[in-house]
């Protein structure tokens, strides 16, 4: 695709990117800021825009993209270049064999200007947009000091950094995972429609990016849903039906996604497993051979055995690649990230425990999608290159609880001040007396 566009062309169409992506995310923060003037994230989602771009130059420059990127990229871009000759009639929605990503991807080469440097910063802003999303949602629950320290975090987050520039399907799904947890707010504090309609767009997207993450989005959703509609039941009388519509759906999908958890399914996730627990599946982060990326051979080859192997693949998803193992360039960039995924871990436990009996209450939209987004990519990550990957999108919807579980934590220290009627006022304070003569 960059042979056919010329330098000067390809320069201008980095700039066009730049400034469309700026723009976008500008009027999006003032949308928000409309009803939420405390909002006050503009200089931390600058910072975060302006750090990727840099690394964008700099991993190019450097020579370091190939071994860090891995060949994921080659792949998509290859299946857009296929669909981007087509009509746009054909192939593209529905889209069939090729995902919401490569339909992306096909539609910007089809522009004819933007290089592989300008579809990158299209994916940072994707990106962004779906990290404001949370941000704003953390405001919604915590206030405005927690919704800035989100933002800074998530500014300076090393794997998002990099993941959020990728060619692959890590923007949109953190897009689909910020418009669930902004719509989720909606439907934790009012049970409203629009809320569910948000989370439906988010979890189409995650369907039709990354299919078995965005289908346990759905079902984080509808656990949100219900579980709101349980503690409004004696505050509104819309709680109701939200309880029987969830019940009604659970009887009709129920029995046909039971049957999708079995059979092929399993077999294909059982060989996918020992595959890369042999070593014939790693380097997922762009690395040949790197054997210490392979992870542990577990049994899923039933539906007990998921269950029984459940936590050792959430373990492995958490844990590793640990920061011992630098084999290479891309395990010792990992190594960075995985500090702060340790870091955040002990920090949620510790501002959970603080929060404990009122955690869901206070953070219930940020931990449903990051709670099923766990099962989700424990029970499919290949190795611990690609578990490096998936954990970037834990990693932002940490921060984000963390944030809210922190803010409350806070507000608990400080003293509650006990505003007393006039005239108990007056029995402590009592007014000095009139001097007679």
């Amino acid at each position: 695709m960059t042979s056919t566009i010329s330098a000067s062309n390809a320069t201008e169409g980095v700039m066009i990117a730049i400034l469309v992506v700026g723009v976008i995310l500008l009027w999006s923060l003032r949308r928000f800021q409309r009803s939420r003037p405390a909002l006050l994230i503009g200089g931390a989602f600058a910072a975060a825009f302006g750090i990727r771009l840099l690394a964008i130059v700099a991993i190019d420059a450097t020579g370091l993209g190939a071994s860090l990127r891995g060949g994921d990229e080659t792949t998509f871009l290859a299946y857009a270049q296929t669909l981007a000759t087509r009509g746009l009639g054909s192939g593209y929605l529905p889209h069939g064999v090729y995902q919401l990503q490569t339909v992306l991807f096909a539609l910007q080469i089809k522009l004819g200007f933007l290089n592989v440097s300008a579809m990158r910063v299209t994916q940072i802003g994707i990106a962004l947009l779906g990290t404001m999303l949370m941000t704003v949602a953390v405001y919604d629950l915590g206030g405005a000091k927690a919704a800035r320290f989100a933002a800074w975090c998530l500014a300076f987050e090393p794997a998002s950094m990099f993941f959020n520039s990728e060619i692959h399907k890590e923007s949109l799904m953190e897009l689909a995972a910020g418009l669930t947890a902004f719509g989720g707010v909606w439907v934790w504090k009012r049970l409203d429609v629009r809320g569910i309609l948000i989370c439906a767009l988010g979890c189409l997207i995650g369907v039709e990016t990354r299919s078995y993450a965005g289908w346990f989005l759905v079902g984080g959703v509808v656990l949100l849903t219900l579980h709101a509609s349980l503690r409004q039941m004696r505050s509104t009388a819309r709680a109701l039906p939200f309880i029987f519509a969830i019940v009604v759906a659970v009887m009709i999908a129920g029995p046909t996604l039971y049957a999708a958890t079995g059979g092929q399914n399993l077999k294909h996730l059982q060989a996918s497993d020992t595959a890369n627990a042999s070593g014939a599946g790693e380097g997922g982060t762009g690395s040949a051979g790197g054997s210490n990326l392979a992870l542990e051979q577990v049994n899923v080859s039933s539906r007990g055995a998921v269950i029984t192997s459940l936590p050792t693949k959430i373990r492995e998803l958490l844990l590793e690649p640990y920061p011992w193992q630098l084999h290479d360039s891309s395990q010792a960039f990992g190594a960075l990230g995985t500090l702060v995924a340790y870091l955040l871990i002990v920090l949620l436990i510790r501002y959970a425990w603080v929060s404990r009996g009122s955690i869901f209450g206070r953070a219930g939209p940020l931990l449903y999608p990051l709670l099923f987004q766990l099962l989700a990519y424990s029970l499919t990550v290949g190795n611990a290159g690609t578990g490096f990957r998936y954990r970037s999108h834990l990693v932002t919807l940490g921060i984000c609880a963390l944030a809210v579980l922190r803010a409350h934590a806070l507000e608990d220290k400080v003293p509650k001040v006990v505003l007393t009627t006039p005239s108990q006022q007056d029995f402590y304070h009592p007014a000095p007396r009139p001097v007679t003569a």
